[in-house]
């Protein structure tokens, strides 16, 4: 068993490399030595920036991960970039909706000409139904959140059935509405907790047909606010997995995956939920039962250049395009595709593309990489849990993840800011 460094310095394990710790660390090290255990053999997580060469030979940075924030509500992020100069541009927040069974297309948060991609739809009862219903649903949405409190174990399913909306109403908005924020199948989307999702929608000003904050991406990919803080660590291990957590009465001890103990004054585990727990050698009947309560879905993100998987009608084509297949599967993960181009500004004739759930669908001859991310599910038990996941921290164990709030970069950035805070160090 070692001791971490030398000196009078408070001593700190971070767990994870994710923004959650990323942000205590880079707080934590203005008072403590702090030492960053990460397993994978880079910093970031969900943070992570390719460089790709197009056919003209201009190479660009591409993010597959985290991909925008904005300046209304990302305020622990926003402040985290300024304080390390990390330059960002405005961006474009739309989405699209492809139903292939019934060969709608249609884009939102574009205007009209997205509206009506398809000049066609300016005739269709069905299409014009739904469009009609958007704005009621605003309406009983802010109603609802309005008579309700945090107790309400209303699913999604349960209001849009307790207010009559029309099945295409569920398929071409409410559901994609969900499944493309949170990469969740229609089942999943329909079990969402009404009220969470709402406070979601209302906190990003996605409860009214105008007032959208505006969103933004970082210039030169997400790996230059990851590099920005590792420069600022001096004690990293990439690469270094960390196998147990032991904590006692003078501190914490670490063994990582060369089976080495390393005792520590206090730590932070920034990691899944279900990864947390797994670490805690010494878990508590409590930590047992809320970081429990917390499961993940896993999606398959494919960076390309496959053009096919943008909607057909070229004014139909958005930031964010999501994508029904003609094979109802309630249970299958959404098909969503990010145009890099116009998120994050490339200037390039080849369209680059982030699709998630449809590696078949894709020319493998135009595959530029493959990853797996993981999402927390927020069904009612994990919402429950997150009400309690502030009672788990103590002087000298910290929790921090994206999965104490709705799964976000503001989220885990925030949440690295309120560990560092319990450790005792304030930003």
């Amino acid at each position: 068993m070692t001791a971490a460094t030398p000196g009078d310095r408070r001593t700190v394990a971070v767990v994870g490399a994710g923004v959650a710790g990323l942000t205590a660390a880079y707080i934590l090290a203005g008072t403590c030595e702090v030492t960053l255990y990460e397993a994978d053999e880079r910093l970031g997580g969900h943070a992570h920036t390719h460089d790709v060469a197009d056919p003209a030979g201009t190479l660009l940075a591409v993010d597959t991960g985290f991909i925008v924030h904005n300046d209304r509500t990302y305020p622990h992020l926003r402040r985290l970039f300024d304080e390390l100069g990390v330059r960002t541009r405005p961006t474009e927040m739309s989405l699209s909706i492809h139903d292939e069974l019934s060969g709608v297309e249609y884009a939102g948060g574009r205007g009209a000409k997205g509206l009506f991609a398809q000049p066609r739809r300016a005739v269709d009862p069905r299409f014009l139904s739904v469009l009609a219903q958007v704005k009621w649903f605003h309406n009983r949405a802010n109603a609802f959140l309005s008579r309700t409190d945090d107790s309400d174990q209303t699913t999604y399913g349960e209001f849009l059935r307790s207010h009559h909306f029309s099945d295409a109403f569920a398929r071409l908005y409410a559901v994609p509405l969900v499944s493309c924020v949170w990469s969740m199948g229609t089942e999943a989307a329909l079990d969402y907790p009404a009220r969470y999702l709402f406070r979601f929608l209302d906190h990003h000003g996605m409860l009214m047909l105008h007032g959208s904050p505006q969103w933004r991406t970082v210039i030169g990919g997400s790996r230059t606010y990851v590099a920005a803080i590792g420069e600022r660590l001096p004690h990293v291990r990439v690469g270094r997995a960390v196998s147990n957590v032991l904590r006692h009465a003078t501190g914490v001890s670490v063994q990582d995956s060369a089976a080495r103990w390393t005792d520590y004054d206090a730590i932070v585990i920034a990691t899944h939920a279900d990864q947390a727990l797994e670490l805690l050698a010494d878990a508590s009947r409590e930590e047992k039962d809320v970081l429990g309560a917390f499961r993940y879905s896993r999606s398959e993100a494919v960076l390309h250049s496959d053009a096919r998987l943008l909607p057909a009608a070229p004014e139909a084509r958005a930031s964010w395009n999501y994508l029904m297949p003609s094979a109802r599967d309630s249970a299958r993960p959404p098909i969503v595709t990010y145009w890099m181009n116009r998120l994050q500004g490339l200037e390039s004739a080849e369209q680059y593309l982030v699709t998630l759930n449809a590696r078949d669908r894709i020319d493998p001859a135009k595959v530029i990489a493959v990853m797996d991310y993981e999402h927390p599910i927020y069904d009612l038990p994990a919402i429950e849990a997150q009400r309690l996941l502030t009672s788990l921290s103590t002087p000298r164990t910290a929790f921090a993840g994206a999965y104490h709030g709705w799964g976000f970069h503001e989220d885990g950035c925030r949440s690295g800011v309120e560990a560092a805070r319990r450790l005792g160090v304030s930003w």
